[in-house]
């Protein structure tokens, strides 16, 4: 009987059983053998947290807040994401955790003006009728969580990526980072895209599970996976917190287990 992954996996791209490889078309020795095996051993892998990719040094992390701003999380306003909203409460557990260790904590603030609008005005019906406009107070980061007078706020912000076109790049490496810990809304938009590009410029990401979030449970979902498989170790606000006062156990941990299961 097929599984429920091979049967979504045939239901989504519209193919039936007869059109999948078989073991001598497709095959990697000791992993999979045949399609079925491959689309198994795939959603396996978008379920494995790799927390022996890399240690979680505090002395090295810095937390983005991304675009946690009025109108996103502020009920009371037009382009507001409940999720964002509920986890307020632990995305500002993280960032009191950071300010107390010395972990700098970096807002950033999508504003958006005529003549920096690119294609949002098209997309974005709230936006062209005035959310998050350059300047306005809905652009502004949400009082619940508002940055410290010390803490560096990224406001010429104009795409969803929080490197392009600002000075975070620069910001970062001249604190010294190399961990940045990932957090904000919208989950597939604004921080996916930030922690896509950090990993390409070399960063750690690590992404919070449960301090990221977006309009719809799927979308989010999408993102961890993918985030999980190749950009990013997960982790939750408590795992965050933890690991940033008392040390990586958990990478320590998953090292161990990789190199037992290397030797068997």
């Amino acid at each position: 009987m097929e599984s429920k992954v091979v049967k979504d996996f045939l239901k989504i791209y519209n193919r039936t059983e007869e059109d999948l490889l078989q073991p001598d078309q497709l095959e990697a020795k000791g992993v999979f053998s045949g399609e079925k095996e491959f689309i198994e051993f795939a959603e396996k892998d978008y379920n494995t947290d790799k927390h022996w990719s890399f240690e979680i040094k505090k002395e090295e992390c810095a937390l983005l807040v991304i675009d946690m701003q009025e109108d996103f999380v502020n009920p009371s306003h037009p382009m507001c994401v409940p999720e964002a909203y509920r986890m307020v409460p632990r995305i500002k557990n993280v960032i009191e955790e950071c300010r107390n260790l010395d972990i700098p904590v970096i807002y950033t603030a999508h504003t958006i003006a005529q003549d920096c609008s690119a294609g949002f005005y098209q997309y974005w019906e709230p936006i062209k009728n005035g959310a998050i406009k350059e300047g306005e107070p809905g652009a502004d980061i949400y009082k619940g969580i508002y940055p410290l007078p010390n803490e560096r706020v990224i406001r010429a912000k104009h795409a969803y990526c929080s490197f392009a076109g600002t000075d975070l790049d620069y910001v970062l490496r001249n604190l010294g980072v190399k961990t940045l810990i990932i957090s904000g809304t919208l989950t597939n938009f604004c921080c996916e895209s930030t922690a896509r590009t950090g990993y390409f410029l070399n960063y750690n990401i690590l992404f919070g599970e449960d301090i990221n979030a977006t309009d719809n449970a799927l979308a989010h979902e999408a993102t961890i996976r993918t985030m999980r498989r190749g950009f990013a170790r997960v982790l939750s606000a408590e795992q965050i917190k933890q690991v940033l006062k008392a040390g990586d156990s958990i990478h320590h941990d998953a090292v161990r287990s990789k190199e037992t299961a290397s030797v068997r």
